[in-house]
């Protein structure tokens, strides 16, 4: 999220190509250069009607009134803080739907259980491996006639 201020804009124009004199055209854009973190970011055909809008496929709030920005970064607290909080629960039915599949199917679980042994002796492997080089190095340092690790 960023906050900027508006460093220029050009005058409204219709956002439609014809032009009737004299009326009041519906539909009127704008363009402004906003200031961003040091970085100058257009925002092109804004509308000119309320004091807000979303842009960028709505992934841009852009609003000149501090109370509706305000607003908004309420609702895009409150929409993240449920979201977050549905997390348990998302990560309860994966945890289950696992247990379910597990139990009605054989040959999954006989999978699961067969990679859960590959991860655990791949970890003891790891941590022999480490323990090996450990031992090396200190009978190197002893300065033992043992060769080094991979080396006949």
């Amino acid at each position: 999220m960023q906050i900027g201020s508006v460093k220029s804009k050009n005058e409204p124009r219709s956002a439609y190509p014809t032009h009737t004199p004299n009326l009041i055209q519906a539909g009127m854009v704008l363009d402004i250069v906003v200031s961003m973190d040091g970085s100058d970011v257009p925002f092109n055909n804004l509308p000119t009607t309320g004091e807000s809008t979303t842009y960028n496929g709505g992934n841009t709030f852009v609003s000149c009134s501090r109370e509706a920005t305000l607003q908004e970064i309420d609702s895009m607290m409150h929409v993240s803080r449920k979201a977050r909080g549905m997390m348990d629960y998302h990560e309860a039915v994966e945890e289950e739907g696992e247990k379910m599949k597990e139990t009605l199917n054989p040959s999954y679980a006989e999978g699961k259980r067969q990679a859960r042994i590959i991860k655990e002796l791949q970890d003891h492997v790891g941590e022999q491996e480490r323990k090996l080089d450990s031992i090396l190095n200190i009978l190197q340092k002893l300065d033992s006639p043992i060769p080094k690790r991979g080396n006949p």
